[in-house]
């Protein structure tokens, strides 16, 4: 998507300013990297509003999907309104590049709020057109921000139980395969760019773990801080061309497993 006559008519008189009077500034190679985009929306999210016109596109969305409810935001004047007077979300973990292609960037990145949150990017021609979040809890709680954490025990465990999770999708998985690693009660969330589909306990949740390939992960997990007998992280996966899902497990079974997809349900 293309930025308006506007926005290409101010980035064409900022060039020719750095050019003639030698000038510097982020905002003038915005569009060049993915992570020269990145460092000016964090700026934008943390004090300079103003920016969103030049790191989102004109009709770029951002949603924040909760537990239960999807909150949504057209243009940068709308998601203004919710980055609040400074200081913006922290950024924790690695950022995941998804795909790199020219003139076509996605990526995921983690942020602190309710938890531990992560969120899927697509930015077309240097700007932002989505930026879709999963925030692990209700959209009238207020969890504590979260950290990631390097215990080697905390990694341990939840690299295995990631293992048996990822293990149990597949056409060539079971129904008890899933049981092994899910509670009776367990919810499985996916997230779609238009709607949201639930899936509660080991029974439902095969209605489409069992469908399709296996998920192959992309970039390393993030685990972040959780209370004892509780795991809490996050993983980029293959599904839909580069799905990020968040994971909640207790006492060695997942209880909650919520998915953003860059497609259309």
């Amino acid at each position: 998507m293309l930025a308006s006559a506007g926005a290409i008519t101010r980035r064409a008189l900022l060039a020719t300013l750095v050019a003639v009077l030698g000038l510097s500034t982020v905002a003038a190679a915005a569009t060049s990297t993915l992570d020269e985009l990145v460092a000016l929306n964090q700026r934008a999210w943390s004090g300079e509003p103003e920016l969103l016109a030049e790191t989102y596109a004109p009709e770029g969305v951002h949603t924040a999907t909760f537990y239960d409810r999807t909150n949504e935001y057209v243009g940068p004047d709308q998601i203004a309104a919710v980055t609040g007077s400074g200081g913006g979300p922290d950024m924790i973990g690695p950022r995941i590049d998804i795909r790199l292609d020219e003139g076509d960037w996605r990526w995921a990145s983690f942020v602190s709020l309710g938890g531990g949150s992560a969120c899927l990017w697509h930015a077309v021609d240097g700007q932002i057109v989505r930026h879709d979040c999963m925030v692990p809890e209700m959209s009238y709680q207020n969890r504590p921000a979260a950290s990631v954490t390097t215990d080697p025990d905390t990694l341990a465990a939840i690299a295995e139980l990631d293992a048996r999770l990822l293990g149990a999708w597949g056409r060539e998985s079971s129904l008890e395969a899933l049981e092994t690693v899910y509670a009776p009660d367990a919810v499985h969330t996916a997230r779609y760019l238009n709607t949201t589909r639930t899936y509660t306990g080991p029974a439902e949740i095969a209605h489409v773990a069992l469908l399709g390939s296996s998920i192959e992960p992309i970039g390393d997990l993030v685990a972040f801080e959780a209370p004892p007998g509780e795991l809490a992280w996050a993983g980029v996966g293959t599904v839909a061309g580069g799905a990020v899902c968040l994971y909640h497990a207790v006492d060695g079974l997942v209880t909650r497993h919520d998915c953003l997809l860059p497609i259309r349900g």
